[in-house]
Formats: C-alpha cells, sequence, structure tokens
C-alpha cells in the first residue's frame, strides 16, 4: 500500500453500515470523544452527522462542500487479531482490498486501503483499533468517489489521523497514518544551549520528515476552507494537528530541558522558579535568527523538530515550541494567534505579574509570551494587545 507520494496513498468507504442507520436531525459535528470507550477524533470542520444506529455505535457523516463521507463504528467481538475485524468490513463491502498489522498507540491495529464499487467507483482506506473495554473494537472508513483521482486523499488522511486513544494516554503518539508511514528510524542526536547550559538531547532520525508531511497535509487541509465560515475553527485545528503529531517527537528533549534547567531555577528563585524556568524557555527562542520560506502554495510553519535542528522559525513555530515544552513540563500553556497582527504567541498559567489574556473556556487566565522581542512574560507590544484579535489555540495533552 502506498500513502501518496510522501509514503504511502489515501482515501476510503463505507456502505454496508448504511443499511443499519437510523436518520435522525443533522448537526453539525465537533471533536467526537468517548470517554467509555476511550478514544477522541478531531474530524476537519463542517462534517454533518447524518445518521446514526439506535444504540449510538454507528455514526455516518457527510460534507457539505466536500464529497467524502466518514463513518465511525464501534463492534464487541471475540477475535483472534484485530485485522480480522477489517476483513469482516472489506468482506462486507465486497471491496479489493490490503490490510497491514501496526503497532500505534502501543495497541495492535490495523490499516487498509481499498477499492468499491456502490452507485460509482470509490477508494479509500480504513483503520481499526482496540479500545478500551475488553473485546471492543473501532474501526474507521472515509470516502470518496474515485473520479476526483485522489483529490480528496488529503483531507481523508487528515481525518483519520485525528484518531487518539485516550485510554493510552501514558505514552503520546502522533496519528496512526503518521506512525505507518514513518517508522521510527533511530536517535538523531542534539546538543542545545539555553540558559548559558549545554543540554544533549535527541529525536528521531524520521521526526523532521514525518512532520514536514503533517504540516504539508495539514495546510492542505486548512487551504480548502480560506473562505469559509468555519475558517477560525479550521486555523485553531490546524495548529492542533500540527501539535498533535510534534509533542511525542520532542518529548525526550522537554525532559532533558527541565531536568538540566529547573534546578538551575530553584537555584536562583526558589519561591519563583515555575516562571524562572519558563523564561529560560522563553528568552532561548528569542534568540533564535528568523527564518521562514516564503511561499502560497504550501505552508511556511517550520516543524518543531526543525526548529530544533536550526532549520528554520518564525512566530508561530516558536510559539508552539514554547507552548510544547512547558506542557510537557507540566504547566498548562496555550497558543495565541491573530490574522489582524499576523503574529502569534504563547501563554502559560504560571502565576506571575503582568498583562494576561483570559480564557473564557476554562475561567483561567494566561500570561503573554512573546518570542520575537527580548522580553519577559508578562510584556506585550500595545498595539498588539487588543485581546479579541486574538485566536486561543487549546492543546489537549
Amino acid at each position: 500500500m502506498a500513502i501518496v507520494n510522501q509514503k504511502k496513498s489515501v482515501v476510503l468507504l463505507i456502505c454496508f453500515f448504511l443499511l443499519f442507520f437510523t436518520k435522525i436531525h443533522q448537526v453539525q459535528a465537533e471533536i467526537i470523544k468517548d470517554l467509555d470507550y476511550g478514544f477522541s477524533l478531531d474530524i476537519p470542520e463542517g462534517f454533518i452527522l447524518e445518521e446514526q444506529t439506535p444504540d449510538g455505535n454507528s455514526l455516518l457523516f457527510s460534507h457539505p462542500n466536500i464529497p467524502v463521507t466518514f463513518v465511525v463504528k464501534i463492534s464487541n467481538e471475540i477475535i483472534d487479531e484485530i485485522s480480522q475485524i477489517l476483513q469482516q468490513s472489506m468482506n462486507k463491502l465486497s471491496a479489493e482490498y490490503e490490510i497491514d498489522k501496526i503497532i500505534w498507540s502501543e495497541q495492535k491495529c490495523a490499516i487498509s486501503s481499498f477499492t468499491m464499487k456502490l452507485d460509482q467507483n470509490y477508494e479509500g482506506w480504513a483503520v481499526s483499533v482496540p479500545l478500551k473495554m475488553p473485546y471492543s473494537f473501532l474501526t474507521l472508513l472515509c470516502y470518496a468517489p474515485q473520479y476526483l483521482n485522489g483529490g480528496a486523499q488529503q483531507f481523508i488522511i487528515s481525518t483519520l489521523n485525528s484518531l487518539s486513544l485516550e485510554y493510552c494516554n501514558q505514552k503520546k503518539s502522533s496519528g496512526i497514518f503518521t506512525e505507518y508511514a514513518f517508522p521510527k528510524e533511530g536517535q538523531k542526536q542534539l546538543c542545545l544551549e539555553i540558559a548559558g547550559k549545554k543540554i544533549n538531547t535527541y529525536i528521531d532520525n524520521v521526526d523532521i520528515s514525518a512532520s514536514q508531511f503533517i504540516v504539508d497535509l495539514e495546510f492542505a487541509v486548512l487551504s480548502l476552507y480560506a473562505n469559509h465560515k468555519l475558517w477560525k475553527e479550521a486555523w485553531q485545528r490546524y495548529y492542533r494537528m500540527i501539535y498533535r503529531d510534534c509533542l511525542p517527537r520532542i518529548e525526550q528533549v522537554s525532559i532533558d530541558i527541565f531536568n538540566k534547567l529547573y534546578p538551575l531555577a530553584e537555584k536562583k528563585d526558589f519561591e519563583n522558579a515555575d516562571i524562572v524556568f519558563a523564561q529560560y524557555i522563553l528568552s532561548w527562542v528569542q534568540t533564535f535568527e528568523y527564518q521562514r520560506e516564503q511561499t502560497k502554495n504550501s505552508s511556511d510553519f517550520t516543524p518543531l523538530p526543525k526548529v530544533l535542528c536550526g532549520e528554520g522559525n518564525d512566530c508561530d513555530s516558536r510559539s508552539m515550541l514554547v507552548s510544547a515544552i512547558l506542557n510537557l513540563c507540566g504547566y498548562d500553556t496555550i497558543m495565541l494567534i491573530s490574522r489582524e497582527y499576523s503574529h502569534a504567541i504563547t501563554a502559560t498559567s504560571i502565576e506571575a505579574p503582568g498583562q494576561k489574556y483570559h480564557l473564557k473556556e476554562n475561567n483561567k487566565d494566561y500570561i503573554f509570551g512573546e518570542t520575537t522581542a527580548k522580553v519577559t512574560w508578562g510584556l506585550i507590544a500595545q498595539d498588539q494587545s487588543d485581546r479579541t484579535k486574538w485566536i486561543p489555540i487549546i492543546f489537549e495533552n
């Protein structure tokens, strides 16, 4: 199987579930989360829930702007291996398919590309993963007409790749398609200098290419919303998807930074060690040399592994890097972006004096962190201080 040029390819489908769906009132889909079964989905904006079974275990989504259909099905079966779940689905569809077994989120999972014919020819992908409850499984299918010639491929990959297994949060993981297409290759050593200290750490050799794949993928999806009424939500999801992919890639880096610098912060100011440590990180990214590719046809966001290797950066990549490191170190940190200001900053809930952003979603205050000027936490340019012009990017860790 091949996911696009970048390693394998994508689009997918379902039909037999339609026979069991009960028509319901259409509602706009948001983030899908099931606490009982332990999974969540952060699908692109605008999907409409068209049908569902009475027990709620099978859902059918369509999209009004893109000819893509997305199906979510929970099943309870006793099987020898998870590939049997996909085999059953593919056989009921009378599809031609290939199935690969993969380890994702430390679980045995299955992924399949397939083609089939209903009212017309379709092509697509499916995934099956184990859920928190014993003998329970989640199967996702997403499809587009074959006549699109792969035109919906990136949208579909993004949809399926947004799956997270919440019950496996002991170890963070990138999306299932990313790990399928970009398996680990071995350590790439890094030496960072922060607050006058050299920090030896590492990422994986595949992290740069894998994270760039996600940036390009999600930018292609974001571009579809340029003139859409949900542009803001699409923008927020764009950064969430990049963050979700990069977080496990820099987890060891964050651990090594914390272990090296937090004792230094405690020694400097024990009572305020948290904000001192956060200032070390903020001051570090403020020294980065500005490097951003100017392009209209692809994203100019620099993935975090690239930033760590000195291969580019700007306000949004710097702000995400600070947010990710602080979140991984246990500090509630968000990112703020502004279309009016063409700027991005970070913001953390660490208690400290200075200007703050109030987040309505959790009724908490976050102190501003400017990453492009050499200032301390809590300082922001006066001509960028209108809180209504900042859009919060809330990260789940």
